[in-house]
């Protein structure tokens, strides 16, 4: 395999290169050859000319295009340019499809393009993939893509961008152009080995945050609030023509089994509902991110040792273009070493798709970085054993890209100390805040639920009741002749047993329920999705616990308990005095007792 990039202005220029001995030399020992086309230019008639010129070349290439937020060349960002790459395949295919993404339903659609790439190419050792994000619900699309896989080859690529942000990119296969769907090119045999990588480099600036409404792509609320009203409050974004660009450098992170992922907004509307590419779950817990490039740059240079033990023919990026726009003029010290493995280009996306295992993501504000060569067969590890590797590995570690001169390119510096700032006065607020919420809402004797945070729980489970037709009951409960303990021991003997009683009753509830101290010796057991049966089950239980427990200093106590469940429609109020007035049934008739209404 061989991989060479030329950087056009012109379709003369390409006309030259495609006049060279080199170029024909190529094409003589070539089965197959792949033409990537990364353009800022996204006029149609631009990306059939470069098609045209191309084609009568090489008849039966598969040609790609793709436009871009900035093309990647010798791992240097280019602009306002187009890149073209030519890989040259002496032992593997290359077949490419195109499917429009506005025919239909697009997790169907991604469904039926993978049955028809994998009907038609026997030996799949990878799939590159190019969509339009801006115009297309390409997670979806990628969800049914990855239902159907027979396979773990990799897959990857990028979604197409547009410089002017007026979402309007477009992709090419073979002279078809659309500006709304996706494109695969798929690489067969034995012959090839591909490998990826992907890192984030993004890390947590605000708080913590719950979405709590979202309708598809868009996230309606965040904390009960309009999600526009986080951008707005923190970063002062407005909701213009400008609020894509403004969003850029700070995604909302979250995480899914462990893995952390970015989501960038795209769009905001009228009712400051927020748009992402990737959807985004009732539910899950979000902030605001932001790149802290000193992470990037040693993560980017991790990963290109890893790389270079391949000894890769050819390095593909596809970078997002949040990246570059948090790294401005310093971009180049995440992508340039890479050419000193092998020939690299690649673009600046919108979205970056990576696959693990049989599924397949639209991810954001990553690098993905693609290696490939071609080998004679041999299993991957067999050419060297592991100890030869190793050395040769420590041997050839690539450097980590200085600036030339200490007193300028300190960017990157900078802003990872802010960041690192900004995260330590954030969490040191959180604790303090989460401190503040505990002493809050807690009893501070006994270290049980207060009586505001009880009717608090009390009206959020009315309400889901109301809603679902749920049931929940409430347990009052008071101690026996307390004060009589409080009179002959003190005071303080009587805490000790206040105290010993919460420890009791927490052993005897479920995590799902709340202990509250309703006041003095009486506490209040909030039981969700619980019937008055059920509750009073657990009265007993409790009751008879505390009769048998010696408490401080060989005392004996007692409990009379209140039981009831609450009724659909009626007040707090109401339940609460109805609870009451059982718990003083339960006094009259001699205490040490349940009773239930």
């Amino acid at each position: 395999m061989v991989n060479k990039i030329i950087t056009i202005k012109s379709i003369d220029i390409l006309n030259q290169y495609l006049q060279t001995d080199e170029f024909k030399n190529h094409m003589r020992v070539s089965v197959s050859v792949f033409v990537q086309i990364f353009s800022s230019n996204r006029d149609v008639t631009w990306m059939n000319d470069l098609e045209s010129a191309l084609r009568i070349a090489m008849p039966t290439g598969v040609i790609a295009g793709v436009t871009t937020m900035g093309e990647i060349a010798a791992g240097r960002l280019l602009i306002n340019t187009t890149v073209i790459s030519f890989a040259f395949f002496e032992k593997t295919g290359v077949q490419g499809f195109l499917i429009k993404g506005d025919q239909g339903n697009a997790s169907e659609l991604g469904n039926s393009f993978l049955r028809e790439i994998e009907m038609a190419c026997p030996k799949i050792a990878g799939i590159m993939l190019l969509a339009t994000p801006f115009t297309m619900n390409v997670t979806d699309f990628l969800r049914g893509f990855s239902s159907g896989r027979s396979g773990n080859y990799p897959v990857f690529g990028g979604g197409a961008g547009d410089y002017e942000a007026a979402q309007e990119p477009l992709i090419a296969l073979n002279g078809n152009c659309t500006s709304t769907g996706v494109l695969a090119v798929v690489f067969l045999g034995d012959k090839i080995q591909i490998d990826m990588h992907t890192y984030l480099g993004w890390q947590p600036l605000s708080k913590e945050m719950i979405i709590t409404e979202t309708d598809g792509l868009w996230v309606k609320k965040i904390d009960d609030e309009p999600a526009f009203k986080v951008y707005h409050r923190y970063l002062d974004i407005q909701n213009d023509g400008d609020f894509f660009l403004n969003c850029l450098e700070f995604p909302l992170l979250l995480k899914r089994n462990g893995i952390q992922y970015a989501k960038v907004p795209m769009e905001v509307n009228e009712e400051n509902a927020i748009k992402f590419i990737a959807d985004l779950k009732e539910g899950e817990t979000v902030c605001i991110g932001y790149g802290n490039p000193s992470v990037m740059i040693e993560k980017a240079n991790d990963i290109q040792n890893r790389i270079q033990t391949v000894n890769p023919e050819a390095i593909f990026l596809y970078s997002c273009i949040c990246r570059r726009f948090l790294l401005q003029s310093e971009v180049d010290l995440e992508t340039r070493p890479f050419e000193n493995i092998a020939p690299t280009s690649g673009f600046y996306t919108y979205g970056e798709i990576y696959s693990q295992g049989k599924s397949v993501m639209l991810l954001n504000a990553t690098m993905v970085a693609v290696s490939m060569k071609e080998h004679n067969g041999e299993k991957r590890g067999e050419e060297k054993n592991g100890e030869e590797k190793k050395c040769e590995s420590l041997e050839h570690q690539i450097a980590k890209p200085k600036p030339l001169d200490p007193f300028t390119s300190q960017h990157t510096r900078i802003i990872s100390r802010l960041v690192k700032f900004i995260r330590v006065v954030t969490e040191e607020l959180e604790i303090a805040n989460t401190e503040a919420r505990r002493l809050a809402e807690r009893d501070y004797l006994t270290q049980a639920y207060n009586r505001m945070k009880a009717h608090e729980f009390i009206e959020n489970e009315i309400k889901r009741c109301d809603r679902y037709g749920l049931e929940f009951s409430i347990i009052m409960l008071d101690m026996d002749h307390f004060k009589k303990v409080n009179d002959t021991y003190g005071h303080n003997l009587g805490d000790e047993i206040l105290i010993q009683l919460v420890k009791l009753i927490a052993l005897e509830i479920r995590t799902i329920d709340m202990l509250s101290r309703w006041g003095g010796e009486e506490f209040l057991i909030i039981m969700p999705m619980t019937a008055s049966d059920g509750a009073k089950i657990t009265a007993e239980r409790i009751r008879t616990v505390v009769e048998q427990t010696e408490f401080t200093r060989g005392l004996r106590q007692t409990c009379s308990f209140g039981v009831t469940a609450y009724k659909k429609g009626e007040s707090l109020e109401t339940l609460i005095d109805r609870a009451d007035k059982a718990l003083y049934e339960a006094k009259i008739k001699g205490r040490n007792g349940v009773i239930t209404k």
